[in-house]
């Protein structure tokens, strides 16, 4: 009988994880695209202006991506073109998926809305559809060896309840079915945001720090797989990231 081809204890202790998956959401304008330029010899995918004035590689290099496809075609160009990036972020995931669900509405429909929302057909083939782009991403971590980042605004996100009725969460402000295989697919997801307190039913600022929160719970999306591991909640600084990054061995 031929033995097992296994790693051995000492090759399992040796072995290094790879680069991150993370995602990142939070308000406009609280600091994402700029906390993850920090990120080694970042290069950006845009689909919005917000890091125009991020001083980093982008692609496009003409301006943010028009369509679902040049956008792949971005992706594409990652993998097969030789260069020297170490982390990739999409910013944003809002515009990616608004660039798919355009794509699919004027492929397969013809632009009528109507058909693309019978009987929900469409939204369920737009969710198919974005898939490549996330298989794409993944490729470039597993293949090219870098990070991945992707940013998308904080919005609403319906949580079930099998108890009872169903409530809101944060999440991306994204298609619900997207952000599922969003937050399923990352190793780290977090949120960035600053504190507030209730006060006589009235939302109060606590201090100005921000805060990237890794803690998930009924009323956030946010947590970290085994290996990616982080405090609950971190400063919004990448000297704060690296440092824990650091302390957990990666």
């Amino acid at each position: 009988m031929s033995k097992l081809d296994i790693y051995s204890d000492e090759e399992l202790s040796n072995q290094k994880l790879p680069p991150p998956i993370a995602g990142f959401y939070g308000s406009p304008k609280i600091g994402k695209s700029t906390f993850s330029s920090m990120f080694p010899k970042p290069i950006f995918l845009w689909t919005e202006r917000g890091a125009a004035g991020l001083k980093v590689p982008k692609l496009p290099k003409e301006g943010p991506s028009s369509s679902w496809l040049e956008l792949l075609k971005c992706i594409g160009d990652l993998l097969e073109c030789e260069h020297d990036r170490e982390t990739v972020v999409l910013d944003t995931l809002d515009v990616a998926v608004s660039l798919c669900t355009k794509h699919v509405l004027a492929t397969d429909y013809n632009n009528d809305t109507k058909q693309y929302m019978a009987f929900f057909k469409g939204p369920s083939q737009m969710r198919e559809e974005f898939k490549r782009l996330l298989r794409g991403l993944e490729l470039l971590r597993d293949k090219r060896g870098m990070a991945v980042i992707v940013i998308s605004h904080d919005g609403l996100q319906k949580g079930a309840n099998a108890l009872g009725d169903d409530f809101k969460k944060f999440g991306g402000s994204i298609d619900s079915g997207c952000w599922n295989l969003v937050r399923d697919w990352v190793d780290q997801l977090g949120h960035c945001c600053m504190e507030y307190k209730a006060i006589e039913g009235k939302a109060h600022q606590l201090g100005k720090d921000r805060w990237i929160v890794f803690k998930g719970s009924p009323a956030r999306d946010a947590g970290c797989r085994a290996g990616y591991e982080m405090p609950d909640k971190i400063k919004l600084a990448y000297s704060e990231y690296e440092k824990h990054m650091k302390e957990g061995g990666h």
